[in-house]
C-alpha cells in the first residue's frame, strides 16, 4: 500500500505531544463562528510551528481549506505578502505558475481565498518577521477577508494591544509555555529516552521542546558523554543562538546579572551592576521575548536562564560576547541593527493619525518645541494631515507621531513658509535626482517621553519608515530629514550613510535645526544596504568612500564629481557584469537613451585617468557596455 508524503507529515504532526487545549482553541477557527483570528506567541523553540502544522491537520480533516505561509520568507510590503499568498494558493491548487495576473489587492486575495472551500483558514507562522507590515495586516487585510475565512499566526511576542482593542472577544490569544513534566516525559520517551537519563533532561531543560530534542540528539551525536553532559553541550550552543544572539553587551551584561538572581528588582540590579542605573537596566530587560513581568520582579524564561548559568560557568566573561546576530545582512554594528530592529518596538501600533489625534499630537510638540516651530507643525497638519503617522500605546493613544511624505507631494507654498523645508528644495534644486527616482522628507518625529531622544514609540516610528523603504525600491533614491541636536543625532545616523548637510541648518523661535539627508544611490535601497554590510565586513577594502564622494587606490584619494561617484558606485556593485550605456542613462541620469548623446563615454574617460594604473578595470564591451573589476 503507498501514500504520499503529506499523509507521513500528517500523521506526525498529529502525535505532537501535548498541547491537547491550545489545539482545541485554533480548532474552533474551522468549526465555529468565533474566534476570527487566533494568535499564538511563544519563545524560540516552544513549538509555535509544531502547534500550526498539528492544526492545520486537524482543520482539514474537519473539512476545512488551510493556506500557510511562512512569514520569514516574505517581503514585508503588501506587494510582498500578496505576491507569497498568490503563490501558496496556486500551489494548493496545483496551477503552473504564471496562470494569471497575480493578485493585486486585498480585495483580490479576500475573494480568491473564500473560493477555496466553506471554511477556509490563512495561517501565518514565524509572524514577527512582519512587523513592518502589521498595521496593513490589522486594519486592511483582515478586515478585509470574506466571512468563511479566519486566521491563524504564531509570532515569538504577544501582538500589539490594537489587535485587541480592533477585534475584542474576536481575537483568541494562545500562550505557549514549557511542556508539563509528564508531556516532556512522553516527547522523550517517543525519541527513545527513558528512565532516569529523561528525568535528568526534563529536569535542565525545564520541559522546553526544543531544548528536548536537542539533548536527544546530543546523546547520539556523543554518546562517550553521560547524557546529562551530552545535553549541556548541545543545548547550550544552540539556545545561546536562538536566544542570545543579536544582544548587544550592555543588554547582555544586564541579562548576565539578572540570571543569577531569583526574581530581578530594581534594588537587586543596582547592587549588582553599580554602573548602570537600576531603571536603565530594567528597561534592557523588559522588551526582551523571554522576560515577563511579575509581581515580584522580572520573570526570566527558565530554559534562559539555565543557559546563561551554564555559559558564565563555562566560558570567560570576553567570550560571551561572541554570540553574534545573524540578522540584516550579516551587519554587527549596534547602531544599524537597532534602527531596523529597534528594541521595545513592539509595544506600540504605528497608524495613520486620525483628525482626533490632533491635539495628542499639538500636546507633543508644545512640550519639546518653541510656539514658533509648533505653528510649523501645525501647517502641516492643515495642509497634509495624510504625511502624519503616530505611535499608539496600549490604550491607543499617540505616544509619538512622525510627518513624512514624498518631496514632490509638498506645496510650494508650505515649503516656502517652513524654512527647514526650503533649505530641503534649494538642496535638491542644486542637486536634483535622475528622473523616476523618489526623495523622501521625514519634517517631524517626536515621542511624547523624549522629543527626538530614541524611546520604544520612537523607535517604532523608524522601524515604519524602513517599511517604507522596502515598498519604494527600488524607486527611492534619497531621505532628508532634522534634528536639533546635531551631535546626538550624526552618532545615530552615519553608520547609516547620513551626512549632514552643511548649508541645511535654519533658526525657528531661537532653536537651530540641522538637516541630515542619505544619498542611497542609483541602486536604491538595496545597493545601500549593500554598503553598509560591505563596510561592516571590509569586503571592498574601501574602494569608495561615500561621505567624502573619493576613489581610494592603494591609499591614495581622488575626489570624484557626483556624476562621476555615482556611475563607479553603480558599475562596482555590479562587478564583473556587463552593464549596458542605456541602463547607466536610465538608473544614473534618470533619462531613456535617445541615441545622440555621448554623456556616458565623458564619464567613463574621466573615470579611467583617475583610476591612473588601474584604469584597465573600467572595461569597454564593445556593442554591449561596460564592466568593471575592482583593482586587485
Amino acid at each position: 500500500m503507498t501514500g504520499t508524503l503529506r499523509t507521513l507529515l500528517g500523521a506526525r504532526a498529529a502525535a505532537v505531544v501535548g498541547r491537547q487545549a491550545e489545539r482545541a482553541v485554533l480548532l474552533d477557527l474551522a468549526e465555529r463562528d468565533r474566534p476570527l483570528v487566533a494568535a499564538v506567541h511563544g519563545i524560540a523553540g516552544i513549538g509555535k510551528s509544531a502547534l500550526l502544522a498539528a492544526f492545520a491537520e486537524d482543520a482539514r480533516a474537519h473539512g476545512a481549506a488551510v493556506v500557510s505561509l511562512d512569514c520569514g520568507g516574505i517581503e514585508p510590503t503588501e506587494r510582498g505578502f500578496l505576491a507569497a499568498l498568490d503563490r501558496a494558493i496556486g500551489a494548493l491548487r496545483a496551477e503552473p505558475p504564471g496562470r494569471i495576473r497575480p493578485m493585486a489587492t486585498v480585495a483580490e486575495a479576500a475573494a480568491t481565498l473564500s473560493g477555496l472551500g466553506d471554511r477556509v483558514v490563512l495561517v501565518l507562522d514565524s509572524y514577527e518577521q512582519l512587523r513592518l507590515l502589521d498595521t496593513w495586516l490589522r486594519q486592511e487585510l483582515v478586515p478585509g477577508l470574506r466571512d468563511n475565512t479566519r486566521l491563524a499566526l504564531a509570532s515569538r511576542e504577544p501582538l500589539v494591544a490594537a489587535w485587541i482593542s480592533d477585534f475584542g472577544e474576536l481575537l483568541a490569544t494562545v500562550p505557549l509555555a514549557n511542556l508539563a513534566a509528564a508531556d516532556a516525559g512522553a516527547l522523550l520517551r517517543r525519541e527513545g529516552l527513558g528512565g532516569a537519563d529523561a528525568d535528568r533532561v526534563t529536569r535542565f531543560t525545564h520541559g522546553h521542546p526544543l531544548a528536548l530534542r536537542l539533548a536527544v540528539s546530543a546523546r547520539g551525536a556523543r554518546p562517550d558523554l553521560t547524557v546529562p553532559d551530552a545535553a549541556v553541550a548541545t543545548v547550550v550552543t544552540e539556545l545561546a543562538r536562538i536566544y542570545l544572539s543579536g544582544l548587544g553587551q550592555p543588554t547582555r551584561a544586564v541579562l548576565d546579572a539578572a540570571c543569577t538572581l531569583r526574581r530581578p528588582t530594581l534594588s537587586l540590579l543596582g547592587a549588582l551592576l553599580p554602573d548602570v542605573p537600576p531603571h536603565e537596566a530594567y528597561d534592557m530587560l523588559r522588551p526582551l521575548p523571554f522576560v515577563e513581568f511579575g509581581p515580584d520582579g522580572l520573570v526570566l524564561h527558565d530554559t534562559v536562564r539555565e543557559v546563561v548559568a551554564a555559559l558564565l560557568r563555562a566560558a570567560p566573561p570576553a567570550d560571551l560576547w561572541r554570540y553574534t546576530a545573524d540578522l540584516l545582512y550579516l551587519i554587527e554594528n549596534p547602531a544599524v541593527r537597532e534602527a531596523f530592529f529597534p528594541t521595545g518596538s513592539h509595544w506600540y501600533a504605528v497608524e495613520p493619525a486620525r483628525p482626533a489625534d490632533e491635539a495628542h499630537i499639538t500636546a507633543i510638540a508644545r512640550a519639546h518645541q518653541p510656539a514658533e516651530a509648533v505653528a510649523v507643525l501645525r501647517s502641516w497638519w492643515e495642509t497634509m494631515p495624510s504625511a502624519f503617522c503616530v505611535a499608539r500605546d496600549a490604550d491607543g493613544i499617540p505616544a509619538a507621531f512622525q510627518c513624512l511624505c514624498e518631496a514632490t507631494s509638498v506645496p510650494a507654498g508650505l515649503l516656502a513658509a517652513d524654512p527647514v523645508a526650503a533649505t530641503w528644495r534649494e538642496h535638491l534644486r542644486a542637486n536634483p535626482v535622475p528622473r523616476g527616482q523618489q526623495v523622501l522628507f521625514q519634517r517631524h518625529i517626536l515621542a511624547a517621553d523624549g522629543g527626538e531622544a530614541t524611546t520604544p514609540a520612537h523607535a517604532a516610528l523608524i522601524l515604519d519608515l524602513k517599511r517604507r523603504y522596502l515598498e519604494m525600491r527600488p524607486r527611492l533614491r534619497r531621505i532628508y530629514s532634522l534634528a536639533a541636536d546635531p551631535a546626538s543625532a550624526l552618532f545615530q545616523l552615519a553608520p547609516l550613510g547620513f551626512a549632514r548637510l552643511p548649508e541645511g541648518a535654519a533658526e525657528i523661535g531661537g532653536i537651530t535645526y540641522h538637516t541630515f539627508y542619505n544619498d542611497f544611490g542609483p541602486s536604491s535601497i538595496d545597493g545601500w544596504l549593500t554598503d553598509l554590510a560591505a563596510r561592516e565586513m571590509l569586503i571592498d577594502d574601501a574602494l569608495l568612500d561615500p561621505g567624502r564622494r573619493q576613489l581610494i587606490l592603494d591609499g591614495t584619494r581622488a575626489d570624484l564629481t557626483k556624476l562621476e561617484f555615482d556611475v563607479l558606485q553603480y558599475l562596482h556593485e555590479r562587478e564583473g557584469r556587463v552593464v549596458g550605456r542605456a541602463a547607466l542613462l536610465r538608473d544614473v541620469w534618470g533619462y531613456d537613451w535617445s541615441g545622440g548623446s555621448n554623456v556616458v563615454e565623458v564619464v567613463i574617460s574621466a573615470l579611467r585617468r583617475k583610476l591612473g594604473d588601474s584604469a584597465g578595470s573600467l572595461q569597454t564591451v564593445r556593442g554591449a557596455g561596460y564592466r568593471f573589476t575592482a583593482p586587485s
